[in-house]
């Protein structure tokens, strides 16, 4: 809803100013003129083409369907807890997409129906549970259950990042100091050598050349990494993209581990979220299929998901499948028995996410001397270039 800006004087003749949602500038004079205010000036001060661009962080998102399960889980009806997070949330995209949703709701729609208009926030995932949970009455739990998946999806991401921070940001400083090297300081330096008539040594040569083409081409370079990466991007959004990546990925060695492992954590704790709110188990797999990149394993949850149509378990139907490590289905199928398989998902996933996290940190660990000992060979490489016609100089002197 729009928001005005207005100045103007109250009946003792005092100076006043605020600001008023309205839904438009005919409906904030009326609300204003009848809290006893004289308008002087009155303008819009909200842009809402820049509140639909706007970009809302999943922490806040997360935050606001748990604050919404507790409001529901007092007590309160579900207008009146979208009511109390919207009271609380300061101007923004995600209080105006709340708005709507109390809107829609109060036209009679039901929450499912209004949040799916915001596929961006409310994934398939999300929505299948707030409609299992509209159906059995219990809203507020489910909600909180989407809550506790976001957060520790944001946890195990963040995770991971914190630990691909130190090699990203070694890789970034040594192209940028090669960049350097490479256009500022090189050419100062082989510029007396190109002077001298001597033979310069191969290094050095190059070295020239090197530094040479960056000069010359360095707007050309940049530009062609960016429509690079701007096209690799694209690629890999892709469907076709994603398939191929996939694959590539498990032929990385070492790499390849983490990644499956990563696939299966997120299956199985997408699949024990969707079970715990009362998804229907065909339509719960169909769901979780979707979080997983690797063409192989869709495929076989594919079958699987046929296997059980046919009235076969999920730990049998696994069996038949060469995607899932023996010791997943054996939980599965002690979850089956004692009727916890949803929480055995969900624990199969913190214990596989724990697993990624521990090689993933190793994986930098081995990285790191790799990276000091390319950066220490090129900057060897570039001091001897440097170096070897200075000796020749001072040979020839004497």
């Amino acid at each position: 809803m729009p928001v005005f800006s207005y100045e103007g004087f109250d009946k003792k003749g005092r100076r006043i100013s605020g600001k008023i949602e309205a839904e438009n500038d005919v409906s904030a004079r009326l609300a204003i003129k009848n809290s006893g205010v004289y308008i002087k000036k009155l303008q819009q001060v909200e842009n809402k083409r820049y509140r639909l661009r706007e970009r809302i962080r999943k922490e806040d998102f997360a935050l606001s369907i748990r604050e919404l399960a507790t409001l529901i889980n007092s007590g309160l009806t579900l207008d009146e807890s979208v009511s109390g997070i919207i009271m609380q949330m300061k101007e923004g995209r995600l209080r105006d997409v709340y708005k709507d949703i109390q809107k829609q709701i109060r036209e009679g729609k039901s929450f499912s129906k209004a949040a799916s208009n915001y596929p961006e926030l409310f994934s398939d995932i999300s929505l299948s549970m707030i409609r299992s949970g509209e159906a059995s009455g219990t809203l507020g739990l489910v909600l909180q259950r989407i809550a506790e998946f976001l957060e520790e999806s944001i946890r195990f991401r963040t995770k991971i990042i914190g630990i691909m921070t130190y090699p990203l940001m070694m890789a970034v400083v040594g192209c940028l100091v090669l960049i350097f090297v490479f256009v500022f300081v090189t050419p100062t330096i082989t510029r007396i050598f190109t002077e001298i008539s001597i033979k310069l040594p191969l290094p050095t040569l190059i070295l020239i050349k090197i530094s040479t083409f960056t000069r010359q081409y360095f707007f050309a370079i940049i530009g062609f990494i960016g429509i690079f990466f701007y096209l690799a991007k694209k690629y890999i959004t892709s469907e076709t993209g994603r398939g191929k990546i996939a694959t590539l990925r498990k032929k990385i060695p070492f790499l390849g581990e983490i990644f499956f492992k990563s696939e299966i954590a997120n299956f199985t704790g997408t699949l024990g979220t969707l079970l715990e709110g009362g998804v229907e188990i065909l339509a719960s797999l169909t769901i979780a299929r979707e979080v997983l990149s690797s063409p192989d394993i869709k495929e076989q949850i594919d079958r699987v998901k046929d296997l059980i149509s046919h009235g076969q378990s999920l730990s049998s139907a696994l069996r038949r499948t060469t995607a899932f490590p023996y010791t997943v289905i054996q939980l599965i199928a002690a979850g089956e028995k004692s009727g916890t398989m949803p929480q055995m998902l969900m624990k199969i996933s913190a214990n596989f996410k724990e697993d990624v996290s521990q090689r993933a940190t190793k994986f930098v660990i081995v990285l790191e001397p790799f990276m000091i000992l390319f950066m220490a060979i090129v900057v060897g490489f570039v001091v001897i270039s440097i170096m070897l016609p200075i000796f020749q100089i001072s040979q020839s002197i004497r």
